[in-house]
């Protein structure tokens, strides 16, 4: 089978994807090589890359940005890494396609319905285009909550979080965003008591400023943390509909610690 093949199944998918400016493209390598394995990732790191070359595997799925950043404006060591994995990857003639645009909101399987499905609570799920959604009758304070939060992302190599606000406010409603799409404005329009967001998702001098001054506690979880079971369970889902090929989610398990 080639790499095109599983492309264009992703592709012919997501009425919300707008194809004409998507994120969702091969991002080195061609579409034409014989490939037997896949890697599913969240970012392909070097770690992964090398895994890749390891297994002679010759397709990654990244969610994210594996070269940092998209400019030609660039510090010199940015350059200089992204010049180092892009050689790696030519040598070993590996391909990287980025599926973002498509993931996010994929029902059930995507980022937004896993990330809430690891949370435990019942979340409406029911606006598929939304990137936010929001989960009643928590009745927890807000520290209780932040534990119960702990828990259910240590699989993902999370082991703390960051709660900014009135730790024993009583929590009601509680709102979520898909990845770096946390506005917490919307989310506080919509009567939230507090919001889980991404570090990606607010800045200190707007975000946290704004929601300190609204008793608006905020639970910050990694950007990876949230995102991380929607794409394991692409690889998942891509295994039941390409059975003769090998597909293996690695996690990018650098570990993510709150030191106290």
């Amino acid at each position: 089978m080639k790499i095109k093949n599983i492309i264009e199944f992703l592709e012919s998918q997501g009425d919300w994807v707008n194809r004409h400016f998507t994120r969702d493209h091969i991002l080195i390598g061609t579409d034409e090589t014989e490939i037997k394995s896949v890697i599913v990732c969240w970012v392909a790191t070097l770690d992964v890359i090398n895994k890749a070359v390891k297994n002679d595997c010759h397709l990654i799925i990244s969610h994210e940005n594996p070269f940092y950043m998209a400019s030609t404006s660039l510090p010199t060591v940015v350059l200089h890494a992204q010049k180092e994995k892009m050689k790696l990857l030519n040598d070993n003639n590996i391909t990287i396609y980025r599926c973002h645009d498509l993931w996010d909101l994929y029902p059930k399987y995507g980022v937004r319905d896993q990330w809430a499905k690891t949370l435990g609570f019942d979340f409406d799920l029911k606006k598929s285009n939304k990137f936010l959604c929001y989960a009643d009758n928590i009745n927890l304070t807000t520290e209780q909550l932040a534990h119960h939060v702990i828990k259910c992302i240590k699989p993902y190599y999370q082991f703390g979080i960051e709660l900014i606000g009135n730790k024993d406010k009583v929590i009601k409603k509680v709102g979520i965003g898909t990845g770096a799409c946390t506005d917490i404005f919307e989310m506080y329009e919509n009567n939230v008591d507090a919001c889980i967001v991404s570090d990606d998702g607010i800045n200190n001098w707007v975000n946290v400023q704004w929601a300190m001054d609204h008793n608006l506690p905020l639970l910050v979880i990694n950007h990876l943390t949230s995102e991380a079971p929607g794409i394991k369970e692409l690889s998942n889902y891509l295994s039941k509909h390409f059975t003769d090929i090998q597909f293996e989610y690695i996690n990018n398990d650098y570990g993510i610690y709150h030191i106290s």
